[in-house]
């Protein structure tokens, strides 16, 4: 069973930091709205313990130490405000959902799949979106230039900085993200600056070098690759440590360390029904193109836990579209509905 299909608008911009988060707030202020005004987890989680002493300690010193790290996504950020008409400080407590999520509950590691092949043939990263299904129909793909930086072109949450799902760069770096639920936190920086400073890389190791910067908060799973490099990595981050693997052949992960064995982490049902049925794909028919690569990130056949999902319960979120880079052909392909019962449902860039 497919999900409806998701609207993703497309829109290109270009100016200083604080220009650029301006004109995608001023474009995109409906959603923003939509989304910030029905945003449970900010207004049933988030806001109470912001109101509270300790919750004004907290906002001060992660804005400070954000500000110091990143001042340029911080004006961004200000930017996306300014022209949206949200307050500052809704974003970016946003921004730092997974960050306040230590200070709050502990829920699983919710979101995203990815599925990798590289061989002599073929270099291909596949990659699931999931997400609640309050974002379905408000996210936006976006091309953004700022002098002196890479242009890129990412796919974009309302009211979030670029960067936490996946894009590319003109240097042709190209990535996609996994949410990670280490159980240990610390006062850092967040991982929505970490990853917005990835579509900066201009090169593979410089992109390595960006995600795994010291004084991080918590932890992000990448997929990296490089178009001129003709190479894919997938780091796995936690507070402390790091794993860099190159893939080679095939490979799958979604929201928990497979590398990181020894991180004491929070693994959901989905995320490991998930790994277990993609593995076994892998092994019975491992996938040597993009047809097989869509055929595992489209596999429904755990009702409960399918790797394609459609927030039917016990499972809360839906894949709100599937992206598919070529590294050989140079492009970027999004799904916005099951990219294997509705192929035609796309959009497309060259990288």
């Amino acid at each position: 069973m497919s999900a409806l299909t998701s609207t993703i608008e497309q829109f290109e911009t270009t100016g200083s930091h604080f220009e650029v988060g301006f004109a995608i707030g001023k474009r995109f202020a409906e959603q923003i709205h939509r989304l910030f005004d029905n945003y449970r987890f900010l207004h049933q989680q988030i806001f109470p313990y912001h109101r509270t002493p300790e919750g004004q300690a907290t906002y001060r010193e992660l804005l400070d130490l954000n500000r110091a790290r990143y001042p340029d996504y911080l004006a961004e950020l200000e930017g996306l405000a300014q022209g949206s008409g949200r307050p500052f400080e809704e974003l970016f407590l946003a921004n730092m959902r997974g960050e306040y999520r230590e200070y709050l509950y502990n829920p699983y590691a919710r979101g995203c799949s990815d599925c990798v092949v590289v061989t002599d043939e073929v270099a291909l990263i596949g990659h699931n979106e999931d997400g609640a299904p309050e974002f379905r129909n408000n996210m936006y793909v976006v091309g953004v230039r700022v002098e002196g930086k890479p242009a890129f072109t990412a796919l974009s949450y309302p009211g979030f900085l670029c960067g936490n799902a996946f894009g590319f760069n003109s240097e042709g770096v190209c990535f996609s993200v996994d949410n990670v639920r280490p159980r240990e936190a610390k006062v850092g920086v967040g991982r929505h600056f970490i990853a917005r400073s990835l579509l900066e890389a201009r090169s593979l190791d410089d992109a390595i070098e960006r995600v795994t910067v010291p004084g991080r908060a918590l932890g992000f799973s990448y997929t990296i690759g490089s178009v001129r490099e003709r190479r894919v990595v997938h780091v796995e981050v936690a507070p402390r440590t790091y794993h860099v693997r190159e893939i080679h052949g095939c490979y799958f992960h979604t929201n928990h360390y497979q590398e990181l064995t020894d991180v004491d982490q929070i693994i959901g049902p989905s995320s490991r029904a998930r790994v277990e049925r993609a593995n076994e794909l892998m092994r019975d028919s491992p996938p040597v193109g993009a047809a097989g690569v869509l055929a595992v990130l489209g596999d429904q056949v755990n009702e409960r836990y399918p790797i394609y999902r459609t927030a039917t319960p016990p499972d809360e979120n839906v894949t709100l579209c599937t992206a598919l880079f070529d590294l050989d052909g140079r492009r970027l392909r999004i799904y916005m509905d099951h990219p294997v019962l509705a192929p035609e449902k796309f959009i497309e860039s060259a990288i």
